[in-house]
């Protein structure tokens, strides 16, 4: 009875995760978006400025106005509340803070969210090849 427990909490989880995903705003869509991108080229350690530069991309593919790094890294603190991503802050000295992110969701849970929106699915294509 307790692995039927396991098995449905999982399946709860996944399905919260499918809807908090999907009911995001498009522009927080586009930041998960862009960390989903960053993390799927095997990199481990991503930075705000990075998912900025990413986000960037992905905003003009979908004809979003481009918000500021500012604005782009309170999305990211948005996400990390959520539970899509974790960030710890890093200081790095006198120049400044940086996130460091990581996905806190299987990458292949949200490549497949991402991929039933087909704005998102199209600009995908042009960005990952």
């Amino acid at each position: 009875a307790q692995d039927h427990v396991r098995e449905a909490q999982k399946v709860i989880e996944r399905d919260a995760i499918t809807i908090t995903v999907k009911t995001l705003p498009m522009q927080s869509k586009a930041v998960l978006f862009a960390v989903y991108v960053l993390a799927s080229k095997g990199q481990s350690d991503i930075f705000t400025g990075e998912c900025f530069n990413v986000y960037s991309e992905i905003a003009k593919a979908l004809s979003l106005d481009t918000l500021t790094q500012r604005r782009v890294s309170d999305l990211i603190s948005e996400l990390d509340m959520l539970g899509l991503i974790n960030t710890t802050v890093i200081s790095k000295g006198r120049y400044g803070r940086t996130k460091k992110i990581k996905m806190a969701v299987s990458k292949k849970q949200i490549g497949a969210i991402l991929d039933d929106d087909t704005r998102l699915n199209k600009v995908a294509k042009d960005i990952m090849g």
